[in-house]
């Protein structure tokens, strides 16, 4: 395992830090502490925000449409003040599936919905093979490599894939989706930000282009047509809807699949003989992936909620406009629902997993992310079935995740 820093003092005075790096090593004591002794734990630090980390909890706050995800509902937001030259991203971004109010929200998610389905998922196989495959060939030139050259340009491949993206802007659109993705962080001072995005007008006259030859010229199996011909009730999508689309899909699809990937790799590598269960019966596969992002869940918490109304909570009350955080990881591991959740087992009963969340909020690309992760995971481990760790894997610094940088293997 990554090598454990001290833990710290659970204390009645314990404030919960997720840069500290003996939390972000191993942060599962920190969770059963919660669990146990302050299942609505108040965080001052952050708005005086409630953590609930029963699986219980968690799973009812997400599902309980009291809540929002809303941002601009919290009782501390502040209008945001924009440069001029940053307007048009400000606009893609408050259309996003992440800052729409709720019945756009609904509006545009019940659109787009049907390219996310399993079957469409499934669609994309052999796509996502061939990437896998490509990506492997490309990295893999000796008996050491480092798998997070293989798991991190996968998903900005497959999003280019999706959206049958030509080649020669295939290098802009790379561009595009990494400053999309440090962007999201929430924390990045404002300076930070505006000289990250200040691209941004290029990119989005970019995707306009392309929506507009589309628009000219449909394709068979391709999202971007999809999104432009969506319709319910005569309603369509909007171009900036659209653009948002894009830039929530890599957002949410891109790093988040990256870290998953990582981690259930890591697993299994220090898991030998889970590795050799999947390796000899490989229709473990899917269970196998739901039972790493159980067991190690490469989150640090879980996306805020913010109260609609003043209202009593899982024994708590809130006020209107309060952030409450669902501490989904923490849940994961409750042994109210996962008897000896410390133990990594493959074929363990996941029925009750939200590591995808659930309800309105379930995550619209989680059959897309569950069969990248099938894939890359099952090839890895097919190709190379004696793979096994050289080295203890390296984190680094991240505000919402667990983020690791290097997983070095020998492979044979």
């Amino acid at each position: 395992m990554l090598q454990k820093t001290p833990t710290p003092d659970h204390g009645p005075d314990f404030v919960l830090d997720l840069e500290d790096p003996a939390f972000v090593r191993d942060p599962y004591p920190t969770y059963a502490w919660l669990r146990e002794k302050a299942p609505a734990y108040r965080w001052k630090a952050r708005g005086d925000a409630i953590v609930f980390s029963r699986h219980k909890d968690v799973r009812a706050l997400v599902l309980d449409r009291r809540f929002s995800n809303d941002y601009r509902m919290w009782e501390f937001a502040r209008k945001e003040e924009w440069p001029a030259e940053h307007a048009e991203y400000k606009s893609i971004m408050d259309n996003g599936l992440f800052g729409l109010a709720d019945a756009d929200h609904l509006r545009v998610r019940k659109l787009v919905s049907p390219a996310f389905t399993p079957r469409a998922a499934e669609r994309m196989r052999d796509e996502i093979q061939k990437a896998v495959d490509d990506i492997i060939a490309e990295h893999v030139k000796g008996e050491r490599v480092d798998l997070t050259t293989i798991t991190e340009p996968l998903p900005m491949r497959v999003v280019s894939d999706m959206l049958k993206i030509p080649e020669n802007l295939r290098g802009e659109f790379r561009a595009f989706g990494q400053a999309s993705i440090r962007s999201s962080v929430l924390f990045n001072k404002a300076e930070e930000l505006f000289e990250l995005i200040a691209p941004m007008p290029r990119w989005i006259r970019m995707l306009r282009e392309v929506i507009a030859e589309r628009r000219e010229h449909l394709l068979e199996n391709d999202l971007l047509s999809t999104l432009i011909t969506a319709s319910d009730e005569g309603q369509k999508l909007t171009e900036d809807e659209m653009i948002s689309l894009v830039h929530a899909l890599i957002v949410a699809g891109s790093d988040t699949t990256v870290h998953a990937a990582n981690w259930a790799l890591y697993s299994l590598l220090r898991h030998p003989d889970q590795f050799s269960l999947l390796r000899d019966d490989p229709s473990l596969i899917r269970n196998t992936i739901e039972e790493t992002l159980r067991y190690d869940l490469f989150g640090k918490g879980g996306l805020p909620k913010f109260a609609r109304e003043e209202m009593e909570f899982a024994g708590t009350k809130l006020r209107k406009g309060q952030m409450v955080m669902p501490f989904i990881p923490a849940a994961l591991h409750d042994p109210e629902v996962f008897p000896e959740p410390e133990r990594f087992d493959i074929r363990r009963d996941v029925s009750q997993t939200i590591a995808f969340s659930a309800g309105q909020h379930f995550c619209l690309g989680a059959a897309l992310a569950r069969q990248e992760l099938d894939l890359v995971v099952g090839t890895l481990v097919r190709r190379f079935p004696h793979m096994r760790l050289s080295q203890e894997p390296q984190l680094q610094p991240h505000p919402i995740m667990r983020a690791l940088t290097r997983l070095e293997v020998t492979l044979s």
